[in-house]
């Protein structure tokens, strides 16, 4: 594998057939993977795709270059395969039944006759719904809702980010309230991000039609690609159109950033990965971020942020420390 062609391939150059080959290679070794996901990571939140100082961008595709020619380098750690693989169904299996036993000690029934499952911090869910419609919750949420729909309508009640598939019944409207807006749908596929210590709600559209309700607002419908944003402190309310699905992106394992400071690009990461952010000085406030960039693995989030500006960081259990380098 040449180090020209993993850079086109970590900079989207690669043609598919070069893709191809890169996936190949990667796929042997875990440390591949995990290092040039890094890598992809670098390049995009330093903003190198974009119109930047021609002598800063010289210098990170030479610190680039070196990476590269680094890990190309290192003996290959292969992957466990053939014989092994019983033994590997062996332990998925003990996970799997770790995994449920967490996800039914987490499955509450309250006494006002709602199911309610919280999602820590660091793990994400998927569930079916009495009606069949499927509902990923991001991290820190919680859901509520009726085992059965009993009572004709197909309402749950959202504190955190879901993204939902909902089936399509046109006497039945389905409701997802937040607390301060509802959003009412026959069949669709949108998102909502509704955490209690974020300063907005919002609401973006897949799929279908939605209807969203807000107490001393008249009614907003959204079409799909349409996104709204509801601020908290003014009950200020705007709308945009925006043409990728960029707002479900986190239920694919990629994590989203568009024009983020590092504040809130750390509400972000404590949720994924179940730590504390903290920050070393006042000048690490002054970082923005744009860009999509892959979320399975923290220290490579933060090697990213450590490679795109003069920043460092420290961890010490689950508590982070982001500081400048002075």
């Amino acid at each position: 594998m040449t180090d020209e062609l993993l850079f086109r391939y970590i900079t989207e150059q690669a043609d598919e057939n070069e893709k191809q080959e890169v996936k190949e290679w990667v796929a042997v070794s875990e440390e591949r993977e995990q290092e040039l996901s890094g890598m992809k990571n670098s390049w995009v939140l330093a903003g190198l795709n974009n119109e930047v100082d021609p002598l800063k961008k010289e210098q990170a595709i030479q610190r680039i270059m070196d990476k590269i020619s680094a890990l190309n380098k290192k003996p290959v750690r292969k992957i466990i395969h053939a014989k092994w693989l019983k033994y590997a169904a062996v332990i998925l299996l003990v996970i799997g039944l770790t995994s449920l036993g967490y996800l039914i000690s987490n499955l509450q029934f309250s006494n006002s006759g709602y199911t309610e499952i919280i999602v820590p911090k660091g793990e994400r869910s998927k569930i079916i719904l009495p009606d069949g419609s499927t509902v990923q919750l991001n991290g820190g949420s919680q859901l509520k809702f009726e085992p059965t729909f009993q009572s004709g309508k197909r309402k749950v009640l959202l504190e955190g980010e879901a993204f939902f598939d909902v089936t399509h019944d046109k006497t039945h409207p389905f409701l997802v309230e937040t607390g301060i807006l509802e959003v009412e749908v026959l069949g669709t596929s949108f998102n909502v991000c509704s955490y209690s210590d974020d300063k907005t709600i919002t609401t973006y559209l897949e799929s279908g039609k939605v209807k969203i309700s807000i107490a001393g607002k008249e009614d907003i419908f959204l079409t799909p690609s349409e996104a709204l944003k509801f601020e908290k402190s003014t009950g200020k309310v705007t709308m945009r159109t925006i043409d990728d699905h960029c707002f479900s992106d986190w239920t694919k394992g990629m994590l989203n950033i568009k024009g983020e400071t590092i504040e809130e690009l750390a509400k972000k990461l404590e949720r994924r990965f179940d730590v504390e952010i903290q920050f070393g000085d006042s000048e690490v406030q002054n970082h923005t971020y744009s860009g999509t960039i892959q979320d399975e693995n923290l220290n490579t989030v933060l090697e990213a942020l450590k490679f795109a500006s003069s920043l460092n960081y420290k961890q010490n259990g689950k508590v982070v420390t982001i500081y400048s380098l002075k």
